[in-house]
């Protein structure tokens, strides 16, 4: 059975989760205080003496109320300074990891809120690299490299995977300039930058993030000195079971082993490639130039006017990717969408 798979990238995604929130208190009651239980995940059992924060998103993810499990895992907020009718979550720190459950005041809990913790486990075995996108777009003399990754944590019992050494490394090209800007969105769907941390091979880096169970997807961004023709090189840390290569357009094409090619998406343009044979290190000649007035370009225009882009849904039954980029901007922002079925 053939599986489809969303890429989803948003640099402004913190905004638009904040803005869908705020769109949906809009027809609900504030609420006086919240109450439910911390559950282990991996044992089935309450987690007793825990802390559990109150935090309001809209005043720098500060704490602004805490509680305490009882022995069965119970907590409760009688009061939230400032009232409740305000974007929320509440945050729970378990073995290194942090787990976290929006509040959405007014919402009816009738048995309380239940935040899912797991405990921790530092074996690499626990994750697979799913699905490894990237996104090679020439514009003038430099070219803009985002990848996209999902990492799967498929334990049983689940558990997250926590590693003080890094939970995803890779490496980055020689030529790679400007550094380097990573971005997570686990679980609870909200991107969150991360700082990578240097390991002793040259160019190569690695994101301390857990990786809960589920899905966690990562976006690497950087930018390369680009003369065509270029000799794309980047070494291949964690190989992933599926890898596609993705140009702007017909204008970029892509030569190198174990490539089959894509038929262009006609909506916007795009050309992707699919990985056939994943090696220590993925090597392509890059050549042409991103095409002036793409599909990504308007939707990049469309994103600095005020617009906003709407996800175009895979077809059921005919197999395709699509993908949606913000052209010679994607470092700046924007969304990219991959569908792969």
């Amino acid at each position: 059975m053939q599986r489809s798979r969303t890429f989803r990238i948003g640099a402004l995604g913190v905004l638009a989760y904040l803005t869908f929130v705020l769109g949906t208190l809009e027809a609900q009651t504030p609420a006086q205080g919240a109450r439910g239980r911390v559950l282990n995940g991996t044992t089935q059992k309450p987690v007793p003496n825990v802390e559990v924060q109150y935090v309001k998103m809209m005043q720098g993810m500060t704490p602004v109320a805490k509680a305490t499990t009882d022995r069965e895992g119970r907590f409760q907020f009688q009061e939230i300074p400032g009232g409740s009718a305000a974007p929320a979550l509440l945050r729970v720190e378990y073995q290194g990891a942090t787990y976290s459950h929006p509040m959405m005041p007014g919402q009816s809990q009738p048995g309380g809120i239940e935040i899912q913790v797991f405990e921790a486990g530092s074996d690499p075995k626990l994750i697979t690299v799913k699905e490894h996108a990237i996104l090679l777009h020439p514009n003038g003399e430099t070219l803009v490299v985002l990848e996209q990754i999902i990492l799967e944590n498929r334990s049983s019992p689940p558990r997250t995977y926590v590693n003080p050494q890094g939970t995803y490394p890779f490496t980055l090209p020689k030529s790679a300039s400007q550094g380097v800007k990573v971005t997570v969105q686990g679980p609870e769907g909200m991107p969150i930058n991360q700082t990578p941390v240097s390991r002793e091979k040259a160019n190569s880096y690695a994101v301390t993030y857990p990786i809960r169970p589920g899905e966690t997807q990562f976006r690497v961004e950087y930018s390369l000195d680009y003369q065509p023709p270029f000799e794309f090189s980047k070494p291949i840390d964690l190989p992933a079971e599926q890898m596609h290569l993705i140009t702007p357009g017909k204008e970029v094409e892509l030569k190198g082993e174990s490539l089959e090619a894509i038929p262009p998406d006609p909506s916007t343009g795009f050309v992707g490639y699919r990985v056939t044979s994943v090696g220590k290190a993925v090597r392509v000649q890059v050549s042409g130039q991103a095409p002036v007035q793409s599909g990504a370009q308007s939707a990049a225009e469309s994103e600095e006017g005020g617009g906003s882009l709407t996800p175009i849904p895979p077809p059921i039954h005919q197999q395709r990717w699509l993908v949606l980029a913000v052209a010679g901007l994607v470092m700046l922002g924007g969304f990219v969408y991959l569908y792969t079925r």
